[in-house]
């Protein structure tokens, strides 16, 4: 039987019920083997589908108005441009069911040429992103509308159980790096799932649905790369399609490369076995870091060639304060990423039932600094966590005024594609029957709450 690394550094046989199910030859030895991911999987279709299923056709506010023009202009357009108005499907959108905030813009079924009637006068602000999520997202909802038949914009949303689907994988590949038990993952899983970051970024049409991949890819491949396995150099391209997707990943991404720098550099140099190996680390580490920041770079010269006007102006910019900058330093831990968008997402949940959701990051963070271990891969991931949960969003806020002499807010959900490693420092941190027990319990009651409160309240 192969090992694996456990999360003292120490390598660990499978177990029993691994080993025979691999024994074991078709669909129930794999499904034996690989429950966890299945039911987390599950889990995500269900909620996923339910809460999609029940939302009317109202559009998110946060955004999803310009998103859904993104992704209507796809197949004609394949980009959007800065000054570009937004199209008809969208305007009618607006007119017709509105937005959290209620319908805008010209009445219903005219000809909603007065587009400065509808927010933002009626021009995008989507213009800042590439096409490649938008173009997924088409693909996609445009499948699911021809075979089911349902609108376009419900079909369109429920591609965010993919996005949903692979981040959960990913942190249950984590998490099995570590070797954290197959129960404690499916608790931080479930956890994740019925989160109110996961019901605003993948219910609806949302740029912050591969955050969570793209967050969780470049760690695991991090800790690919300490563990010397083969393939590490995709970070660097998974780097450049994360920015490409939505340049917050770069909190995700800097993570990365804090681990493998933390990793390479705590090493002891006067051990000869280890120096090519931290001298790969480094490089590797150079190499993604360097590539996200060019990624950005060409981006933005795209966009700025392919400008056909000025863009609207949101309001948002705002004078450097030092105040800013410290209350900054707390955005990312309570209640943090997982708490974006609102503690009940309008299902009438009690805020009890969210509360463990808001310390479960905080309480891992915290944990694992202090955890007694002698696996080097896991103090520098503790240490790189800790950095990144509380001085990432203050960085970018400071170079926000560096750069551009005015700074714009950073909120929780840009944290998203940090949340695979705050979640793992909960799967470490979890070590007796009971916490087992309850995490898994919690997160169960969790799941069964939100589409219980989908199905009751919309």
């Amino acid at each position: 039987m192969s090992a694996t690394v456990g999360s003292h550094g120490t390598v660990e046989t499978p177990p029993a019920d691994v080993g025979s199910a691999r024994r074991r030859t078709g669909f129930r030895g794999w499904a034996l083997l690989n429950w966890v991911p299945i039911v987390l999987v599950f889990a995500s279709l269900l909620v996923t589908g339910v809460v999609t299923a029940r939302h009317t056709q109202a559009l998110s506010p946060l955004d999803e108005w310009v998103y859904y023009d993104y992704t209507l202009k796809i197949p004609s357009q394949g980009i959007v441009r800065q000054g570009e108005s937004i199209g008809k499907g969208a305007l009618e959108q607006m007119s017709c069911y509105g937005d959290f905030f209620g319908q805008r813009g010209d009445p219903c079924g005219s000809s909603y040429s007065d587009v400065r009637s509808y927010p933002q006068d009626g021009k995008t602000t989507a213009d800042i992103y590439t096409p490649l999520y938008f173009g997924f997202t088409w693909a996609v909802g445009e499948a699911i509308h021809l075979v089911t038949g349902v609108k376009f914009l419900t079909a369109a949303r429920l591609s965010g159980f993919f996005w949903l689907s692979g981040g959960v994988i990913i942190l249950y590949m984590l998490m099995r790096r570590f070797g954290i038990p197959k129960l404690v993952t499916l608790g931080v899983g479930l956890v994740v799932i019925a989160s109110p970051s996961t019901l605003w970024s993948s219910t609806y049409i949302s740029t912050d649905a591969p955050t969570l991949v793209a967050g969780g890819a470049a760690l695991l491949f991090a800790f690919r790369a300490i563990d010397r396995r083969r393939g590490v150099w995709w970070l660097v391209p998974i780097a450049a399609v994360s920015i490409w997707l939505k340049v917050t990943t770069i909190f995700g991404v800097g993570l990365a490369v804090l681990v493998l720098l933390i990793y390479a550099l705590w090493r002891r140099k006067d051990d000869p076995l280890d120096r090519d190996h931290r001298r790969r680390l480094v490089l590797l580490a150079t190499a993604t870091a360097v590539t996200a920041v060019a990624a950005e770079v060409v981006w933005l010269g795209i966009h700025a060639a392919i400008a056909i006007g000025p863009g609207p102006s949101q309001g948002l910019a705002a004078p450097f304060s030092w105040r800013a900058l410290l209350d900054l330093g707390t955005i990312f831990i309570s209640p943090g990423p997982l708490m974006s968008g609102g503690w009940n997402a309008g299902y009438g949940l009690p805020n009890l039932l969210m509360l463990p959701t808001s310390w479960l990051p905080t309480a891992g963070i915290i944990g694992v600094l202090f955890m007694a271990t002698r696996s080097l891969a896991v103090k520098s991931f503790g240490i790189a966590t800790a950095i990144a949960a509380i001085a990432f969003a203050p960085a970018l806020f400071f170079a926000m005024n560096i750069v551009l002499g005015s700074v714009f807010p950073v909120i929780p959900r840009y944290g998203i594609s940090l949340i695979p490693a705050f979640m793992v420092t909960v799967g470490l941190i979890v070590r007796n029957r009971l916490a087992t027990w309850g995490l898994a319990v919690y997160g169960a009651v969790c799941v069964v709450a939100v589409v219980v409160a989908a199905l009751l309240v919309r």
